[in-house]
């Protein structure tokens, strides 16, 4: 087992975040306001750690598929989804290696994951979303900008690419300037939302900042 992998191990055995990201519910709540319209669309959440935007999005309607790299947090969703009574599966995968076939998914979801690897990984990763993604299909992610505080509590492994100290410290990210991220998705996407953003807590003590996404796959 690598050192990362390790540490993602540790992190979901101890670790189970249960309520969905406010920005997702708002995403599922602009794209997808016809209760009718989505039940039983296919909807994949990558990095889906507990299973939070799983669960959301299988209370939807949505046909759900759940992927982490994480033993553990496969393991977490299965038991959160039966908790809530909801349907919906979940597999061991790499986000840059998924076991679907192309063209299975009406909704990709890699929120606050994607960015965990350098950007070869990350490059490899949104191919492997548009091409599990079906013609019209659309994914809602975000990216980390330089101006995120993760940096300055890393030190700097690659261009863009850092290490973090302390209790992440295995796990390296990338991080994407304006242009970078806009770049990352010009092959074979419609970019429908492209909004930088910045998330302060506790008098700026955690300082989150990136780029959130909305694509739409080309026909």
């Amino acid at each position: 087992m690598t050192a990362e992998r390790d540490y993602w191990e540790q992190h979901h055995a101890a670790k189970r975040t249960v309520y969905p990201t406010e920005e997702v519910v708002r995403f599922l709540a602009y794209a997808f306001p016809d209760a009718a319209a989505r039940r039983g669309l296919r909807a994949l959440d990558l990095g889906s750690g507990s299973g939070r935007h799983a669960v959301l999005m299988a209370r939807y309607g949505f046909d759900v598929v759940a992927a982490d790299y994480s033993f553990h947090a496969v393991a977490n969703v299965r038991a959160f989804l039966a908790a809530e009574k909801l349907s919906g599966r979940a597999a061991c995968a790499a986000l840059d290696r998924l076991p679907f076939r192309a063209a299975a998914f009406d909704v990709v979801l890699p929120w606050e994951c994607i960015f965990y690897g350098d950007h070869a990984f990350v490059k490899r990763a949104v191919a492997e979303v548009r091409r599990v993604l079906k013609p019209g299909g659309v994914a809602f992610f975000n990216l980390r900008s330089p101006d995120d505080k993760h940096v300055e509590e890393s030190d700097a492994v690659a261009p863009g690419v850092y290490l973090n100290r302390g209790e992440w410290a295995d796990v390296a990210f990338a991080v994407f300037t304006e242009a970078e991220a806009r770049a990352l998705v010009a092959e074979g996407f419609e970019t429908v939302w492209f909004d930088p953003y910045l998330i302060s807590r506790r008098n700026g003590e955690s300082r989150d900042a990136g780029w959130m996404l909305l694509v739409r796959k080309k026909p």
